[in-house]
């Protein structure tokens, strides 16, 4: 029987960083187990994983999510090497200063912007920018468009004319405003950390991944974790190993931690699960970002690259808040076939969407269990709009989002709003009721193992990843982030694992 030093479970935004980090050391034995496939090389990964397109399908866990009652819709997630880094829209964003100031209030004086920055500046190669806020010789690059479309351009100028600020910069810290949002891709290929981390580690005789492992739980003797049971295709298989790191995202890690025993008492006897530690925690402080789009109708006949989606973005504000960073406003341009298809249902003609995202929601959500049985999907409950500050905020996001749409810069390219249309914009109550019909999120799940001190019950790690109760047990990704950050999560997740490799590499126990 093999015992590793290092198990890390999950090979995605979070867990190849891990892995990648640890095995630098020669001596340690580090495993990589990854519940979906692999792709060793650039040239064996298949085109949904190539192109900076968000994957739905053909590398998808195949989850769906309740947004409000009623509302339901797929939840995808990335089931490969790479986790979702490797299916998303490769928008390279981070969090903003006052995020990690709400991090440090609610107990974790570890993670204020002043000490993630460097772990920041560490992952990246910014190909656009330096100084002291950018990383150079990092695994992701990072760049933005050299030349934005015409119709971005004319979105940036409507933003200036109602008062906004264009920035140059949507990574500095203090980057409100209109402008190019940076993605992680290089010559036309998403560089998920499959690519940017693992791809370099492969060589390394310590370091041991293994595909299609679907981990079931946790063994643990005597309060300590020693190992782990998966689904190695070809029936059960158990794995032991001196540490063991979570980093299966917001979804995996409290469902791996309960079918382990780690949850909420009521919740575990429910299912028949032994307890191991009564966490209440567990799948709790469910949060994604609010989503939805004001569509237009695009005029023809104009410039526009079709394979453009998505390279501006406005973050600011709603009427009603004090935070300057409250909203994000992506502008997504379909012009091209493809995209019209994946996400528009075809209409027929192309479509200009701004689409107001909540960056700091209220409400929370849950994840539970339907099953003890690791292959049955859990229930994830997004409860969005349970606060009522959420759905105000939105309404009033969506307003701004029309106006912009309505204003003179861009006249020559919206011909006019699609939906919503002018009655529902004109009534409170049918705006609320379309926004519960037809929202989404931007699938950035976070918080469902959130950190916290000690005399948090609801915290299930504490500020360097260490489950409560279990010894040798880490969680580092998405689910530990106690509040959800003004910007898509993926950067950060890629953050958390630099920063908890780290402190894993110098602790000698």
């Amino acid at each position: 029987m093999k015992q590793y030093d290092e198990i890390i479970v999950g090979a995605g935004s979070a867990g190849a960083v891990v892995a990648a980090r640890l095995s630098q050391a020669p001596e340690r034995q580090v495993l990589l187990l990854e519940a979906g496939p692999d792709y060793p090389s650039v040239e064996e990964l298949p085109g949904d994983l190539r192109d900076p397109w968000i994957s739905l399908v053909a590398h998808d866990w195949g989850f769906a999510a309740t947004a409000t009652p009623g509302r339901q819709f797929p939840y995808p997630r990335g089931k490969v090497t790479g986790g979702s880094s490797a299916v998303n829209n490769a928008a390279a964003t981070r969090g903003l200063p006052p995020d990690f100031a709400r991090w440090v209030e609610l107990g974790n004086t570890e993670w204020s912007f002043e000490q993630v920055l460097p772990w920041y500046r560490k992952l990246e190669h910014d190909a656009d920018r330096d100084g002291d806020f950018h990383g150079k010789g990092g695994p992701i690059w990072i760049e933005r468009p050299h030349r934005v479309q015409p119709l971005s351009r004319a979105f940036i100028d409507a933003a200036v004319a109602i008062g906004c600020a264009e920035v140059d910069d949507l990574n500095a810290p203090t980057a409100i405003g209109a402008g190019a949002v940076p993605h992680n891709v290089r010559d036309g290929i998403r560089q998920s950390t499959a690519l940017a981390y693992l791809l370099a580690a492969r060589s390394r005789p310590n370091l041991t991944v293994r595909s299609r492992c679907l981990v079931n739980r946790i063994l643990i003797e005597r309060n300590k974790a020693v190992g782990v049971e998966a689904d190695a295709g070809a029936g059960g298989e158990k794995f032991f190993g001196r540490r063991i790191t979570l980093c299966a995202g917001a979804i995996g890690s409290p469902a791996i931690l309960m079918r382990s025993g780690i949850g909420a008492h009521a919740e575990l006897e429910r299912l028949g699960i032994g307890v191991a530690v009564d966490l209440p925690g567990v799948g709790a402080n469910l949060i994604d970002h609010p989503v939805i789009m004001v569509v237009a109708r695009a005029k023809t006949g104009v410039e526009h690259d079709p394979d453009v989606f998505w390279e501006v973005t406005l973050r600011g504000n709603a009427g009603g808040s004090a935070r300057p960073h409250e909203m994000m406003f992506p502008l997504l341009s379909a012009y091209g076939e493809k995209i019209l298809r994946d996400y528009f249902a075809a209409p027929g003609y192309p479509v200009i969407a701004l689409c107001p995202a909540l960056q700091q929601p209220r409400s929370r959500g849950t994840l539970t269990l339907t099953s003890a049985d690791p292959r049955l999907a859990p229930k994830i409950d997004l409860n969005m709009f349970s606060h009522p500050d959420d759905l105000r905020l939105v309404a009033e996001g969506m307003h701004i989002a029309r106006s912009l749409l309505l204003r003179p810069e861009l006249a020559g390219y919206v011909d006019r709003i699609a939906a919503p249309d002018a009655p529902t914009f004109s009534s409170r109550e049918r705006l609320a009721d379309y926004i519960r019909a037809n929202c989404y999120t931007g699938y950035h799940p976070v918080g469902t193992c959130r950190m916290g001190p000690e005399c948090e019950r609801g915290a299930v790690v504490d500020q360097h990843g260490r489950v409560r109760g279990i010894s040798q047990l880490r969680a580092a990704d998405a689910s530990i982030m106690p509040n959800i950050v003004s910007a898509p999560t993926n950067l950060t997740c890629i953050m958390i694992g630099e920063r908890i490799a780290d402190w894993l590499c110098e602790e000698q126990d």
